[in-house]
């Protein structure tokens, strides 16, 4: 559930447990996933309102599996590189056992920086970058990266940076990731075609996406339920949380318009990535998603 926030908000942010903005109760009502414009207008709300509580609310969701399923993606990024570069230097910058000398790693829409810290515990030696368009979200990321104990102080500044910029335009030229990892981000892409897009372009040949996301079944009435259930569960902690079920039944409703996994391997395959495999959690409601950018 990351964010996406193209423009900085100017009203005043809420404590954790304060009535979120009314704009999340007027725009709920209406058809927010109208266009990849509405869309950004909610998350750009969304997500200034639920960033004290971000970290937290992610930990309840997950029935507090969410660090697990981080180390699980992660393990899994570090096992893939090296099988696919079998230990020796190449285009996409990595070297087998370094710790990730010589690779750049992004985190789109890192929101608080959860995962970003942790492929900078995995991948101690890498260059790694956090974008996220959210200042309120950024300024979390940044306040838990000084606070870190799991990262050297020299560490903090030279290998961790965060930046706002926008997952649909990425500032970087083309081939300049080994790495990109999307923890609940992908689903927040006003435009996901594009994202994939931008994500191509940026990684190095060979390069891996990793994506840690809700997940939904191609047969109709799994879907049905599991959607069901979590918006139930969404709504319930958006009223502990913050007084309002929409905060966090959005996730519900994102999923219902994010494609199935069947449709996702689809487009995966017409933005030019190969290879996708997944690997399903909490009953097929999240997944770990892996693909390769293009060889050459």
């Amino acid at each position: 559930m990351q964010s996406q926030n193209p423009e900085q908000s100017s009203s005043p942010r809420e404590g954790p447990n304060e009535t979120p903005r009314e704009g999340l109760r007027e725009k709920e009502q209406g058809d927010i996933f109208a266009s990849a414009e509405s869309k950004r207008s909610y998350n750009r709300t969304l997500f200034s309102t639920v960033a004290p509580q971000y970290t937290t609310a992610t930990r309840v969701l997950s029935f507090g599996r969410d660090q697990a399923w981080k180390r699980d993606l992660l393990q899994e990024c570090e096992k893939r590189l090296a099988d696919t570069h079998a230990g020796s230097s190449n285009e996409a910058g990595i070297t087998s056992g370094s710790g990730g000398a010589g690779m750049r790693i992004l985190d789109l829409a890192c929101g608080t920086g959860d995962l970003t810290l942790a492929l900078a515990e995995r991948f101690p030696h890498a260059e790694i970058l956090g974008v996220d368009l959210n200042p309120d979200m950024l300024a979390e990321a940044k306040r838990r990266l000084k606070t870190s104990s799991e990262i050297s102080t020299a560490d903090r500044t030279a290998s961790v940076r965060f930046i706002e910029a926008d997952m649909s335009s990425l500032p970087f030229a083309e081939n300049e990731f080994t790495l990109v990892t999307a923890g609940y981000a992908l689903r927040n892409a006003p435009n996901l075609s594009q994202t994939l897009a931008e994500v191509r372009r940026v990684l190095a040949p060979g390069g891996l996406l990793a994506v840690l996301e809700f997940s939904r079944s191609p047969v109709r009435v799994v879907s049905s339920v599991s959607i069901a259930l979590l918006h139930m569960w969404g709504s319930l902690w958006g009223l502990i949380l913050h007084r309002d079920a929409a905060v966090y039944g959005y996730i519900a409703r994102s999923l219902a318009h994010y494609p199935d996994r069947t449709r996702f391997n689809e487009i995966l395959e017409q933005e030019g990535f190969s290879g996708p495999e997944r690997q399903l959690r909490m009953f097929g409601l999240l997944e770990l998603c892996f693909a390769y950018g293009p060889a050459v």
